[in-house]
């Protein structure tokens, strides 16, 4: 069956090597379009809009009727950077901008041909909205080319919002407390945003600000910018805004945010009959020490409203990565990356992929193995100091006899235009009495324009761990380069980790390893092709060693063909080497033993992504193949259906199938529903299903958010666990939680 399946899965792929070299025999679009005559944004330039001083601030209701912004000049045209570069936009688009003592006010004129085709599916808040009609504001209030906060905008008036560190490092789970309304009409839509002054970090004396306006079209995934359309640059890229004028007298206030809450808690454990009702509160505490270097206190502080984890199959011997979801932690994150990921994170690696990470802040009020521990107080600096970035996290932690604490310093210094070295360190361990100390210094080196416009990045660390007890400082070190350009992608890294490195805060998933790691992507661009918009090939090596340099296992992977369409349907097709010599046995997720030995395997993997703009998308793959000395099927789906902008739901599907040679077959399923519903932009449901058959359990989430002004909020949240028994599933724990926030600015 397995050989059948991949003598299919290779014809496939014969066919689209075909459809490939048909395609490079017509045009392969690698010159860059010409500038259209009068355009104020250009490919490489830094165009310039005014901002202008107004008495009255205009009413916030996407209708951009209002005098006042007839005050300002609009800016324009907009260029295109996919699926043509640096050409106009098919459809136009116009932004002004004005002030007051309060707010920066900017108006957002959306042209549209077809307005009936304009897609909006969502109105809830920081959800993806890349595949929609929308529209990115960057800010760079600093003008510093490196760090500044994206706001973002659908037709139906959802919002997200995310600061960036250092150009490349873009935070989500920042919220910022600002408003934005938007309007459809027969010429096509309008966005209208407020953001007060009190709500960023920005110098007083400054007068130029960066700005960028970001477009995409949902039906055509047709992007463009204002400023500097090159495909490479992202919408969040600070480096590449224009520049906004006119700005004076700009006050923050005191700079002063105290944000008070209260919780109420209901658990019931069904397997001992024990429950408990809890009510308490906490506040959050920020202050504005400088324009640009910021204080945050939190005490008692509490996560009852954090998103759960998604259910996860382990089917190796190494851990699993969880992201950090705790927006205390999350804010300001980027100022604590190091080293600029060990990986050189490709268009097909996220943070999951993660092999070390010196600092991990989900270490920190939260064990091992996931139970939460109390944080009695967390304390946070941020910010930069001329040409330093600065963070300093400070956390008192409940331990099993007495306070733990956990301290972690970071502090980089700019360089070049886009470049910084620095230095981290943690000393404490949270889920333990033990000393633990990590120190290191990085340097990370980015240059948008090397050799005529491709974008040259190196990053390079070293680290080194104490453990009381465990003897003396363990290294660990890696170097990493990557260029490419619209076109190419090229990159190699090396990461060594010492047999007993130990962060405390951190994350290791191997230990005693050095991987070697070489990647080389191609895309070529076919403008004259009505119904291909690229392809992309390219291949993928991993060579993991221990200390001796004794092999340990490899993976190659030949992505033989990927074909995204005009359509915005994507295929693609590829196949995979693996080798592996386990010297001890180990257990998969499910409890099969795979003994010590050397293995090698190879398998096949097709994906098939319907349009993600479509109100019934789609996301599948199948991989078949060796796996160690059995074989495996592996089936991965996930259906999205927005039947209209308020009701969301989503179906995730992961099922494996092992045929053992030595053992009786695996048959692993996980899957997960969520259903969403938006009252308004500012309130919405959420409720999410899990099930698995290695817990054979059930969890049910709901979770209702309301947003009840800017900055505030309410949640409401109802978690239920099911367990697998003889009679059928029963009821295994209970919680109800209960929070209520607000914020008071000075």
């Amino acid at each position: 069956m397995k050989n059948n399946s991949i003598q299919q899965l290779a014809k496939l792929a014969a066919l689209m090597v075909c459809i490939c070299t048909l395609g490079h025999g017509v045009v392969v679009a690698v010159e860059y379009g010409l500038i259209a005559p009068g355009s104020k944004g250009t490919y490489r330039g830094r165009p310039d809009i005014a901002a202008v001083s107004i008495d009255q601030a205009p009413v916030i209701d996407g209708n951009l009727i209002d005098e006042v912004w007839e005050l300002a000049q609009p800016a324009g045209e907009f260029l295109q950077k996919e699926p043509k570069q640096n050409i106009p936009h098919s459809q136009r688009t116009e932004f002004r901008v004005i002030y007051n003592d309060n707010a920066l006010f900017i108006g957002v004129w959306c042209f549209d041909s077809e307005p009936e085709k304009i897609i909006a599916h969502t109105m809830e808040r920081d959800v993806m909205m890349r595949y929609e009609d929308m529209v990115n504001i960057t800010l760079d209030t600093f003008q510093d080319r490196r760090n500044g906060y994206v706001f973002t905008v659908n037709p139906n008036g959802a919002r997200g919002d995310a600061t960036v560190s250092n150009n490349t490092s873009r935070n989500g789970e920042w919220d910022g407390a600002w408003t934005a309304k938007c309007r459809k009409y027969s010429w096509g839509w309008s966005a209208e945003v407020a953001i007060p002054f009190k709500s960023l970090s920005f110098d007083g004396d400054n007068n130029i600000w960066g700005i960028n306006i970001y477009r995409n079209i949902g039906r055509s995934g047709e992007r463009g910018q204002w400023a500097n359309s090159r495909r490479t640059s992202r919408s969040y890229h600070v480096s590449e805004c224009g520049n906004l004028t006119g700005l004076k007298g700009l006050k923050q206030g005191m700079g002063l945010d105290i944000t008070p809450y209260l919780t109420g808690k209901y658990r019931k454990d069904y397997n001992v009959g024990d429950s408990d009702l809890i009510g308490d509160f906490g506040t959050d505490i920020r202050y504005r020490l400088t324009p640009s270097l910021t204080a945050l206190a939190s005490i008692n502080t509490d996560f009852a409203e954090t998103e759960i984890d998604s259910r996860q199959v382990n089917l190796s011997r190494f851990p699993l990565f969880f992201p950090e979801k705790r927006q205390f932690f999350l804010e300001d994150s980027g100022i604590f990356g190091f080293g600029g990921g060990e990986s050189s994170r490709s268009r097909s690696r996220d943070s999951s992929d993660a092999l070390l990470m010196p600092f991990f802040s989900r270490r920190i009020g939260l064990s091992t193995d996931g139970r939460i521990t109390p944080i009695q107080f967390a304390g946070k600096l941020t910010g930069r100091i001329k040409d330093y970035n600065v963070g300093i996290l400070d956390v008192i932690v409940d331990g099993e006899s007495n306070l733990r604490n956990a301290f972690v310093g970071r502090v980089s210094r700019n360089v070049f235009e886009q470049s910084s070295f620095g230095f981290l360190t943690t000393i404490g361990d949270p889920n333990s009495d033990n000393m633990n100390s990590l120190t290191g210094v990085d340097f990370q080196y980015r240059n948008t324009d090397f050799m005529g416009g491709h974008t040259f990045e190196v990053n390079l660390y070293t680290l080194g761990s104490y453990t009381e007890g465990a003897g003396g400082i363990e290294p660990a070190w890696a170097t990493n380069a990557k260029l490419y350009d619209r076109n190419i992608e090229l990159s190699a890294s090396v990461i060594e980790i010492g047999r007993n490195f130990n962060p405390a805060m951190g994350f290791v998933r191997r230990r005693g390893t050095r991987r070697h790691m070489l990647e080389a992507d191609f895309t070529p661009y076919f403008e004259e092709v009505s119904w291909l918009r690229n392809t992309r090939h390219g291949y993928e090596a991993e060579l993991y060693t221990d200390l001796g340099n004794d092999v340990v296992n490899t993976q190659q992977t030949f992505n033989l063909a990927s074909l995204s369409f005009e359509s915005q349907e994507l295929i693609s097709f590829s196949v995979s080497h693996f080798t592996d010599r386990p010297i001890e046995n180990f257990d998969i997720s499910d409890g099969t033993l795979i003994p010590a030995g050397n293995y090698d395997w190879w398998n096949a993997k097709l994906s098939l992504n319907t349009g993600l703009y479509r109100k019934l998308a789609a996301a599948n793959s199948y991989t078949v193949g060796g796996f160690y000395d059995g074989d495996r099927q592996q089936l991965s789906s996930k259906i999205v259906y927005r039947p209209t902008k308020r009701i969301s739901i989503a179906l995730d599907y992961y099922l494996n199938l092992i045929d053992w040679e030595h053992f009786d077959d695996s048959t692993i399923n996980l899957v997960s529903g969520r259903f969403q519903y938006s009252f308004t932009p500012d309130l919405t449901l959420n409720n999410l299903v899990q099930y698995d058959d290695i817990s054979h359990s059930i969890g049910i989430n709901s979770r209702l958010q309301w947003e009840y002004k800017p900055g505030a909020k309410m949640f409401f949240v109802f978690n239920q666990g099911y367990v697998d028994s003889m009679t059928g599933f029963v009821i295994s724990d209970l919680e109800v939680v209960a929070k209520i926030g607000a914020l008071f600015r000075f």
